[in-house]
């Protein structure tokens, strides 16, 4: 009867791993978005800002989500990306200081050479989902040994983290809104609970179980990559003019 149970537990096990990792995600590619496409033509310069609009998001998760997009924006090599926000102060303070006497005149940075942006893309994330389950498959396995009665099993849970973001691309001269849409991010993966106990006369001598979270930063790469391709699909043409 162990034997046995051994036997399931493993195809069990098998199976989880196997589904680790499901994305329900469509892609409406025909390429392999990873597959780095080389651009050699005209730029577009933006910058990119992400806010929290919902409770579940904090400034690290839109801080990392602003980080994975200008990550793959400058992959793309379609974009001159700008720094903005706290990144940008960092380079006002070093400005600042390049100009106040304690560097060196003839190495001192010039004043007046940041860029500016043609584009500002806007992230506001509204909606953040963690480890939403979507359905499970309990098992249980009882036998008996030593004259006692054990049960193994397990608890086995489709899980699925979600985020949603609302995107607006803005004309900075102008300040108006040139295109609005929404991106859904998800990432779906077994989770798996398992555990033993052994009976005698009523009692529990034993049992263990392990149990597994999802990040929610999974969520945000598949937001990302579907992102950026709307950001491609979305900024008009006459936008793409430095080099």
């Amino acid at each position: 009867m162990v034997y046995k149970m051994g036997v399931v537990l493993s195809f069990v096990w098998l199976f989880v791993v196997g589904c680790s990792g499901i994305k329900t995600g469509v892609e409406t590619s025909e390429t392999d978005f990873n597959r780095v496409v080389k651009y050699e033509g005209p730029k577009a310069r933006v910058s990119v800002v992400v806010f929290c609009k919902t409770e579940r998001c904090n400034k690290n998760l839109a801080g990392s989500t602003r980080d994975l997009l200008v990550n793959e924006l400058v992959r793309l090599n379609r974009f001159i990306i700008l720094e903005r926000g706290e990144n940008l102060e960092s380079i006002k303070k070093e400005l600042l200081l390049s100009q106040s006497g304690l560097v060196d005149l003839k190495k001192a940075v010039p004043t007046g050479l940041l860029e500016g942006a043609d584009i500002l893309i806007v992230g506001s994330i509204t909606s953040v989902e963690p480890d939403k389950t979507k359905f499970f498959v309990p098992v249980l396995i009882p036998w008996r040994e030593g004259g006692r009665q054990h049960i193994t099993g397990g608890l086995f849970e489709l899980k699925k983290t979600y985020i949603q973001m609302f995107v607006r691309i803005v004309d900075i001269r102008t300040g108006r809104i040139l295109k609005s849409f929404r991106v859904e991010g998800e990432y779906t993966k077994w989770d798996t609970a398992l555990g033993e106990g052994a009976f005698k006369k009523g009692s529990v001598l034993g049992g263990v179980q392990v149990s597994q979270n999802i990040s929610v930063e999974m969520a945000a790469i598949d937001l990302v990559k579907k992102l950026s391709k709307e950001i491609i699909k979305n900024i008009p043409e006459n936008y793409y003019r430095y080099r």
